[in-house]
């Protein structure tokens, strides 16, 4: 069983760091960014719905980009009620193109008009608003555990080849040859427009 808490200045993060693409992009390095948004973040999104264990996270604030893309990988959310927090993508907002498997995760777990509201216009919404399987209350921590709790109660071979069916779609994406994928991820990240709106939110976050 894992429980998932990653919060981070009072972030559920999945370590998507905007400067370190901003600065891999400014110097044109296509293998580091390769490595770093492909392998490294896209991977850690994505982790949970590999793993063959019951996963459950807990939400208790600002659930943005990669965030998001974690918590709808596991099995269970438990969203905090006591201080409303957005929940949403932002990288739209300064032309960061999302990877194909983001994608598809997002159509695969959210209603589709919202799924396009959140990759196209990078709508935030409130975690008291957001439409999503889950469970909420005022200690999602406990929620989390109580779920995983009572999972544990079950044999968990069945669980596993269930998970693996609903994942199906999702994990042949690994199969397939994504150097196009990649390269079209590249043009956009250096493109001139996308490293000015990448340099501006980093300087309006400094302020």
């Amino acid at each position: 069983m894992f429980f998932i808490q990653l919060i981070i200045s009072s972030t559920f993060s999945a370590g998507a760091d905007l400067s370190t693409v901003y600065n891999l992009s400014t110097a044109s390095q296509k293998s580091a960014i390769d490595e770093f948004v492909f392998d490294k973040l896209s991977r850690g999104m994505t982790a949970p719905m590999y793993c063959s264990k019951p996963v459950a996270c807990s939400l208790d604030g600002h659930t943005i980009a990669g965030g998001l893309m974690l918590a709808l990988s596991c099995d269970f959310i438990a969203i905090g009620t006591r201080k409303p927090f957005r929940i949403g993508i932002t990288g739209p907002i300064v032309g960061i193109p999302y990877p194909m498997k983001a994608v598809q995760l997002v159509r695969h777990q959210i209603e589709p008009q919202l799924a396009y509201r959140l990759l196209v216009d990078a709508n935030l919404f409130s975690s008291n608003e957001f439409p999503i399987r889950c469970q909420r209350g005022e200690q999602p921590d406990e929620l989390a555990q109580q779920w995983l709790q009572m999972i544990s109660q079950r044999p968990l071979e069945g669980f596993r080849v269930t998970k693996q069916k609903y994942w199906s779609d999702l994990l042949r994406l690994d199969s397939l040859d994504n150097s196009q994928e990649k390269f079209e991820y590249f043009q956009a990240v250096t493109s001139q427009e996308c490293l000015q709106a990448m340099k501006n939110a980093l300087t309006k976050t400094k302020n």
